[in-house]
């Protein structure tokens, strides 16, 4: 098994990320008040922050841990890339 494939997110002000995960609608699994498992786009992302927690992060690692079965061909790196701009706009406003 290859290791997982992680990328650095970073927010322009400390942001309650548990709050914009809640407004896009992904679906999560809270481990501790620094990490969480979250389901996007047919992927397993372990984020964890690495700078303040949960509900007042700067900066996070998301990684990819795995994808559904059906996807053939997944793109780790342009998933995490598209989960951290929208965790980004989102902990920036009040949408997704």
């Amino acid at each position: 098994m290859s290791e997982p494939v992680t990328q650095r997110c970073e927010l322009p002000t400390a942001a309650d990320l548990l709050a914009a995960l809640e407004r896009c609608g992904f679906e999560h699994l809270d481990v501790d008040d620094h990490r969480t498992f979250v389901l996007y786009s047919e992927a397993v992302l372990d984020l964890q922050v690495t700078d303040g927690s949960l509900t007042a992060a700067r900066t996070c690692t998301v990684a990819s841990q795995g994808f559904a079965l059906w996807v053939s061909d997944p793109d780790p790196d342009a998933v995490i890339g598209d989960f951290c701009t929208e965790l980004v706009a989102a902990a920036d406003t009040d949408r997704c």
